[in-house]
């Protein structure tokens, strides 16, 4: 009933399954019968954009517009001029910045990402950041641009982090394989496997030489 409804994770669900292009039309802004639903829309899309993006699809995959329920007109431009784009760039893997079957990994990967806890709560809490008339708790104010480069670091945190446990899950490897086969620089790579290791995702296993050896740790049952 409401594009505030839309779940990032699904959007990359859709296209881990071959989906060439999603548009989500939802009403103007000021106009939502849920008052801010759409604007959360917005901001949970403009989120999986760029984690999609980071991922290797072309953005112009996943667009948002407005129009009310009775612009019949501009659903039918909209619509048309979506699919016209999407037949521009050709069917998923083409025109994006890798191709399959690299590109579907790395759609799943983000899309464990997307659903982590971490992005879901920065996206909750970003209309309170930029409030210009209360701020947070403290009574703190962040401009778009700064709330946009903090989302966008935590993209590439969350990527970096989702893209070596499933490397890890493949086989073990010492933090300066991974950072290359994963093109992360090493001092990153091992915050992020430390930060995995603390927080029971991974663990040693074993030394070769003076390298220590990693390896994800299966869920206890």
């Amino acid at each position: 009933m409401c594009t505030g409804r839309v779940d990032p994770a699904l959007v990359a669900d859709a296209f881990v399954n071959g989906a060439d292009g999603i548009l989500v039309l939802g009403c103007y802004f000021g106009d939502c019968h849920y008052i801010t639903g759409n604007y959360m829309a917005k901001t949970k899309l403009d989120m999986a954009t760029e984690m999609l993006a980071y991922a290797g699809l072309n953005p112009i995959r996943l667009q948002f517009r407005n129009l009310s329920s009775a612009e019949g007109a501009r659903f039918a431009k909209h619509n048309t001029e979506f699919v016209e784009q999407i037949k521009e760039i050709g069917p998923l893997g083409t025109g994006d910045k890798i191709g399959m079957p690299e590109l579907k990994e790395q759609l799943q990967i983000a899309q464990k990402a997307l659903a982590g806890p971490k992005l879901r709560w920065v996206v909750g809490k970003k209309p309170v950041f930029i409030d210009d008339d209360k701020g947070n708790k403290y009574g703190e104010v962040f401009t778009q641009h700064e709330i946009d480069r903090t989302l966008s670091g935590i993209v590439i945190d969350e990527m970096a982090t989702q893209s070596i446990m499933a490397a890890l899950q493949k086989k073990p490897a010492a933090v300066k394989d991974l950072a290359k086969e994963l093109e992360i620089p090493a001092p990153d790579a091992l915050k992020y496997v430390l930060a995995l290791k603390r927080r029971g995702f991974v663990e040693l296993d074993g030394v070769e030489g003076t390298s220590p050896i990693y390896k994800y740790k299966e869920a206890q049952s």
